[in-house]
């Protein structure tokens, strides 16, 4: 549980956010067979790109979904997508071979920032999340959260407009692409499998993750180790088949390092210019909701003062919970706290700057 001077209470969370230092860069980091790997998450890669706090990075990620057949232009093309349409990185990295034992997630990085170290916080803006086709899978079958609902695996390649911004998942039903990151990670301090989610983030599967929000994650590693991944162009709360339109993306995100602030993080932190979404995690469902209640009680004495009592009557009366995924090893849910409810407001990084 978090201590009572915490992350919560830090400069960057109530508003004091860093400025973007004057050396900040922006780059640019493909996916190729040189700088992704499948299925792990671990502090023993070696790092494909140094930033240092404040640069922002373009990444090239590749989705899963079609790759674990095997032969992406082949999965494809039986839903009228011609090879020129299927990213040549995802051929060739659907080459490679896959761990043993863990899931395909496809990441790109590591990425190692310059001075972080255990007991800092990295704070992540993600700018921009931009597809790189116009497709993405998702699989409906025997698994999920209604398990044993179905037989076998229904594959289901959905196709959307980027211009329009507009998933068309039949003729008759269409609605807004949601693309956003499923996987944002520091390198925990062992080997992990990409499918669970933790106090390194991971496989969080939270959809409000979108573009204009931010991360906030502890660094457990030196340089941190940041890694990204499992790319989706839209999810609804829960994940329910047990996977989201999978769809390669490129992230736009830019780093900032607060020195210090990561040191009594118990759970990964999300904002957004209208809210503070307070996460909690187990595989248990139930215990990741009570997680993210007494959490959110945490984060409201923290931040606006609220005793446990006021804050718990708070969280029952006008907070909502909600769940990011319960498909995962570790199952996460959600409270919502909006900003506008309170008279003490901080200052949110201004979106496209």
């Amino acid at each position: 549980m978090i201590k009572s001077q915490n992350i919560l209470a830090s400069a960057a969370i109530l508003g004091l956010i860093g400025a973007t230092p004057a050396h900040a860069a922006t780059l640019h980091l493909k996916s190729t067979p040189e700088t992704v790997h499948r299925g792990v998450i671990s502090p023993d890669i070696k790092p494909v790109l140094t930033i240092k706090s404040g640069d922002t990075v373009i990444i090239d990620t590749v989705s899963h979904g079609g790759l674990n057949d095997g032969d992406p232009a082949a999965f494809f093309a039986k839903d009228g997508i011609p090879a020129s349409g299927v990213l040549q990185d995802a051929i060739a990295i659907a080459k490679m071979s896959r761990t043993e034992g863990f899931g395909g997630h496809v990441l790109t990085g590591p990425i190692y920032v310059e001075g972080a170290e255990p007991g800092d916080m990295l704070e992540i803006r993600i700018k921009k999340v931009t597809p790189r086709v116009p497709y993405g899978v998702n699989n409906a079958g025997s698994g999920g959260a209604a398990p044993g609902m179905m037989e076998g695996r229904n594959s289901k390649t959905i196709k959307y407009d980027i211009a329009k911004k507009t998933v068309n998942f039949s003729d008759t039903i269409h609605f807004p692409m949601r693309p956003f990151m499923g996987i944002m990670a520091v390198a925990p301090t062992e080997k992990i499998s990409s499918r669970s989610p933790g106090l390194y983030g991971g496989n969080m599967d939270f959809e409000k993750l979108q573009a204009g929000s931010t991360l906030y994650l502890p660094v457990l590693v030196p340089g941190a180790l940041f890694v990204t991944g499992d790319s989706h162009a839209g999810q609804g709360d829960g994940e329910v088949s047990g996977n989201a339109i999978e769809a390669s993306m490129t992230p736009t995100l830019e780093f900032i390092l607060h020195k210090g602030e990561g040191k009594a993080m118990t759970m990964p932190l999300v904002e957004d210019a209208a809210n503070y979404y307070i996460l909690g995690m187990d595989p248990d469902l139930n215990k990741s909701l009570s997680n993210a209640i007494k959490e959110t009680v945490k984060f409201l004495g923290s931040r606006y003062g609220l005793s446990q009592a006021d804050a718990y009557s708070l969280c029952s009366t006008g907070i909502d919970f909600g769940i990011a995924e319960a498909v995962d090893l570790n199952l996460v849910t959600y409270g919502k706290v909006p900003k506008s409810y309170f008279k003490q407001r901080g200052a949110y990084w201004v979106k496209g700057k």
